[in-house]
């Protein structure tokens, strides 16, 4: 299907992704200024009435159960040619699937993340319905004031459990379906989703999803050092004995909630200090770059994580950096030739290793940040290559700011990169900044540009 330039109000943007029965788009709601995914019946199935009820029974769930855990239904229309389409909740930061290509995650993040998809389906189960695809690819992030969100999403096998026995078809996504949904008038209920949940459980500890049942080998042997009610709960869920998994989808929750909340539970080490360089220079600096740390400001949220306020009396800019990051400074140092050619000049940086800041061999974490004059978007960055492959390009839009960032969830095999070209909605001026991080944490990005300020 080629773009389109609108749904009624709502401007296209960009295609988000397709599957076998929709299209997903990016668009905009110019009358209300906010962004909304808008998932269209696919041409192929426009006169196909039981694909079109099950695609607005979809809807009708979605917006009936209205809960913070899954995907909102907006509204929902017909195009001219009669195929249904509904306007939902936009999860800008992907889903989990995109987080667990990205590398393993902390063990309290994943467990974060199951308790919140595992209350997202117990609001299903309450409302009387089973899902019946529950994976990652299903699970959405949207960003909020209160930190990231996790959305569940895609109900277009979700049926009621009171209809749940003597289904005709096969439904669900090999791998983390249950072995009773792969045969035809098989008889349901809530457990199945249960066994979706191990699945997905699997995967957020591990990395890798279960292998087919009966699944044997533990997460804890893929992953040392877990507790062993992990691994007895994750194995439970996948037992091919329905009646062996806890009972629902609630049990199933608060069971990982009682384990995230042991307090034996391991403790990696901070993510600021996994990849810490030597504090080799920083007295020195100090006293040439007439830098001022102001001092400690605020938490990001992760335990033992503080940010100290950093500022430039020459370059006229404030901004607040993970306190690890501080140590070492310089001002008046350049930004990389391509940022040079786009118009940035000499700026701030703060970094675990300031010196080798623009080496490829040497990994060195922190914010460099510069003050342009004029409204300058920097497209011309993106174009380049501070790592390999094509940046991934999201929009800012705040009260304090508007531009455009382009992240590297993974560069080069030493962390995350992104630059970042902001301005004040009234000020001509753009702050430009580089920003590595030894993790990818879109969190610490936004709060860093959140805490930018201006002036002397």
């Amino acid at each position: 299907m080629s773009q389109p330039e609108a749904f009624g109000r709502y401007r296209v943007i960009r295609r988000l992704g397709s599957g076998s029965f929709a299209t997903v788009w990016l668009a905009q709601d110019d009358l209300l200024n906010y962004p909304v995914a808008i998932k269209v019946l696919a041409e192929n199935w426009a006169h196909q009435m039981d694909i079109q009820h099950r695609f607005l029974e979809e809807a009708r769930i979605l917006r009936q159960t209205d809960s913070t855990w899954l995907v909102a239904v907006h509204d929902v229309d017909v195009l001219p040619d009669g195929r249904p389409y509904m306007v939902m909740t936009y999860a800008d930061q992907g889903s989990v699937a995109d987080l667990i290509r990205r590398g393993q995650l902390p063990l309290d993040e994943a467990l974060r993340l199951l308790t919140e998809i595992g209350q997202g389906i117990t609001v299903l189960h309450n409302h009387g319905t089973i899902h019946r695809d529950i994976k990652p690819s299903n699970v959405l992030l949207q960003s909020s004031p209160v930190g990231q969100r996790v959305l569940v999403a895609d109900l277009g096998f979700a049926k009621a459990i009171d209809e749940a026995s003597g289904f005709t078809a096969a439904a669900g996504t090999p791998g983390y379906m249950s072995p009773e949904q792969s045969t035809p008038g098989g008889d349901l209920d809530v457990r199945s989703d249960v066994y979706s949940l191990g699945a997905v459980a699997y995967e957020l500890i591990t990395g890798q999803p279960p292998s087919r049942p009966p699944v044997r080998t533990a997460p804890g042997r893929i992953r040392p050092g877990l507790p062993p009610a992990l691994d007895e709960l994750i194995l439970s869920a996948l037992s091919v004995d329905r009646e062996s998994r806890p009972a629902d989808a609630k049990t199933f929750t608060d069971r990982v909630r009682a384990i995230r909340m042991s307090p034996h539970l391991p403790e990696p080490a901070p993510w600021w200090s996994r990849y810490r360089m030597p504090w080799r220079r920083a007295g020195a600096l100090a006293t040439v770059c007439g830098l001022l740390v102001v001092g400690v400001t605020a938490s990001l949220g992760t335990p033992g994580t503080s940010l100290t306020t950093i500022r430039s009396a020459t370059q006229e800019v404030r901004l607040d950096v993970p306190s690890e990051w501080a140590r070492e400074f310089h001002v008046g140092l350049q930004a990389r030739p391509a940022a040079i050619d786009a118009g940035a000049g000499p700026g701030l940086l703060a970094a675990t290793d300031a010196e080798d800041w623009h080496s490829t061999d040497v990994a060195s974490y922190g914010v460099y940040a510069t003050v342009l004059p004029g409204s300058q978007r920097l497209d011309k960055v993106a174009d380049t290559d501070p790592c390999a492959g094509r940046p991934e390009e999201r929009s800012v839009h705040t009260d304090e700011w508007e531009g455009t960032l382009w992240e590297w969830p993974e560069c080069n095999d030493s962390g995350t990169f992104t630059s970042v070209a902001v301005h004040p909605p009234d000020t001509p001026r753009t702050v430009y900044m580089e920003i590595r991080q030894p993790d990818y944490r879109p969190d610490v990005v936004d709060t860093i540009i959140d805490n930018v300020r201006l002036g002397p």
